[in-house]
């Protein structure tokens, strides 16, 4: 008795939902069927290359022609035996006996098979599941395996994929449980990615877990040290390779167990990295010069490429430093554990004295500066004018004496670059003139038609860019002490050690007489930063370049008095002080 309409309707129903993928309109299967191994006697689907395609329905073989929807029959009454068919040819023939071919019930058209006939097989196609329709048979062809969704096998694939210059993979990734759980909680919207990074004495590592909030014990953990040259690392770069191992891990689970999905699986994604969320998930514009350039818009590709959608959120960090863990909610428990983890893979690394790691252009990466091999994480404009123009200026300095390279490699080019920025536009550009002799003096008076000598107006001697601080004239030189005693006052209002300023005003008293300064006044611990800016120069100091020495000397003096000022913030404060007693000359 037949099953009722409803019923036989909800066991298609019921089918269906089990066996077919609900999202593709192709119904494929959730699994493939896999090789079959029947006897070819009870097999119902035959090929021929020649003629197409023969279904068997009880006696009767229906034939498919090559053109759509053509078919015939021909009544099939016994096959021959297995042992009669010759080797290597697979082709079961209509062989018809005599009375039975004439039998009315048998129509006169029907006749043996093609002999170019063969049984079909059913084999995955690239991995796919997807059934193909073959002419070889079993004994020509071995059945592939099918493989399995692995989400090692796309990390695996991926990380085969990175070299020097592309591509980048995190280290470690290790999955609690049962994976299949994951993806399914991660079809259903319910997967949560959190992630928090460590960072200290320029290494930076991150570690990521990926896990549903109900059933904590399925979980994929991945750890990885942060890319980048030491000057690159931050705790922010840090919490941004974080969210980026997240994004890619789900993205390869997705490729992995649902390739042909169409609607797009809701994730959670949160770190306690307020400015990289941001940065990540807002529609602010980004620019080359921004730090951590790279990563930023690397994050911002995979989002725009990602087959999931991701909903960002913060979560405080450290929050077990003021209260028992137990009492932290779900989302700040899950930090903590990343957080310790990134700390032990760190110090991991540093027992390893693994301190570096590649700075790959990443694979979302759209464009990458390289640097002599070495990528930039952001579009430094200093750096490229540095590039750019220094070699011209170094010649430079070789041709006019100048900077010698001993004096270059002295110099504390950090310091005059803070106190540079420090000063107003025009004093600036008045440097940069002086510094080069091409400005306002006599000597260049004559050279643009402003003047007819380049006589002194002070004291009538020619007059150049370094005569002006060493003029004899009466009113220059009372300008020159009004000036240096204000320098004095100035250094004792930065907590200058003595030694130092003693040091400094003798050096500096050398720009109008070089026979002054003398090294055997000078503390024994003074005298190699004393040597060194001898070195640059005493016109070199006037121009605020000072020896890289006086900050850590000026450090132990802060030290030991206890104060928590900045040596590098006095020496650049200094440059300045420098720089201005010039242009007021």
């Amino acid at each position: 008795m037949a099953p009722d309409r409803n019923h036989w309707r909800l066991w298609q129903d019921t089918l269906t939902r089990a066996l077919l993928q609900s999202d593709d309109p192709s119904h494929h299967l959730r699994q493939p069927l896999g090789p079959w191994f029947d006897s070819i006697d009870d097999w119902n689907w035959l090929l021929s290359p020649t003629h197409g395609v023969f279904h068997r329905h009880g006696h009767v073989w229906r034939h498919y022609g090559h053109q759509l929807g053509s078919y015939s029959s021909s009544r099939r009454f016994h096959m021959k035996p297995a042992s009669h068919r010759t080797s290597g040819i697979k082709r079961p023939m209509a062989a018809l006996e005599v009375a039975e071919a004439l039998s009315p019930s048998v129509p006169f058209w029907t006749k043996p098979l093609p002999d170019d006939v063969c049984r079909v097989t059913t084999q995955p196609l690239h991995g796919l599941e997807e059934i193909v329709i073959s002419g070889v048979g079993l004994e020509h062809q071995p059945p592939r395996p099918v493989p399995q969704p692995s989400l090692f096998a796309a990390w695996e694939a991926a990380s085969a994929e990175v070299d020097e210059y592309f591509g980048w993979t995190p280290e470690e990734l290790e999955i609690v449980g049962d994976e299949g759980r994951l993806v399914e909680a991660l079809l259903s919207g319910h997967l949560c990615v959190i992630s928090d990074g460590s960072y200290k004495r320029d290494l930076g590592t991150v570690a990521v877990q990926l896990l549903p909030r109900k059933g904590e014990t399925d979980r994929i953990i991945v750890r990885c040290q942060t890319p980048g040259l030491p000057q690159d690392q931050s705790a922010y770069r840090s919490e941004l390779i974080g969210l980026l191992a997240g994004i890619m891990v789900v993205d390869w689970l997705l490729h992995q167990w649902a390739p042909t999905l169409q609607s797009k699986p809701r994730v959670r994604i949160a770190c306690d990295g307020f400015s990289a969320l941001l940065n990540t998930f807002s529609n602010n514009r980004v620019t080359p010069q921004q730090a951590q350039f790279d990563l930023v818009s690397s994050l911002r590709e995979a989002l725009a490429r990602s087959k999931a959608s991701w909903e960002p959120s913060h979560v405080y960090g450290h929050l077990d430093h003021a209260t028992s863990f137990s009492s932290l909610s779900w989302w700040s428990k899950r930090n903590v554990e990343v957080d310790n983890w990134a700390v032990a893979y760190r110090h991991q690394l540093e027992a390893s004295d693994q301190l570096i790691a590649p700075n790959a252009r990443f694979f979302t990466e759209l464009a990458a500066l390289y640097i002599g091999d070495v990528k930039q994480s952001r579009l430094d404009p200093d750096y490229i004018q540095e590039l750019v123009a220094l070699p011209a200026l170094r010649k430079r300095w070789r041709e006019k004496l100048t900077v010698t390279p001993e004096a270059e490699s002295e110099t504390d080019w950090t310091s005059l670059a803070r106190a540079m920025r420090s000063l107003p536009v025009g004093v600036q550009r008045w440097t940069t003139k002086h510094v080069v002799g091409m400005c306002g003096v006599g000597k260049f008076k004559v050279r643009w038609g402003y003047d007819t000598s380049a006589a002194c107006p002070c004291c009538g001697e020619f007059e150049d860019h370094l005569h002006v601080p060493r003029c004899m004239a009466p009113s220059t030189s009372a300008e020159w002490d009004r000036r240096t005693v204000a320098l004095d006052l100035w250094l004792d209002t930065q907590v200058t050690d003595p030694a130092i300023k003693h040091a400094l005003l003798s050096l500096l008293k050398g720009v109008r007489d070089p026979s002054l300064p003398s090294i055997r006044v000078v503390p024994g611990r003074l005298r190699s930063a004393f040597r060194s800016q001898q070195c640059i120069g005493y016109q070199g100091l006037l121009e605020g370049r000072l020896s890289r020495q006086w900050a850590p000397l000026q450090e132990e003096y802060l030290q030991s008095r206890g104060s928590q000022r900045s040596p590098t913030l006095w020496a650049s404060r200094l440059s300045h002080q420098l720089i201005l007693l010039g242009f007021q000359l």
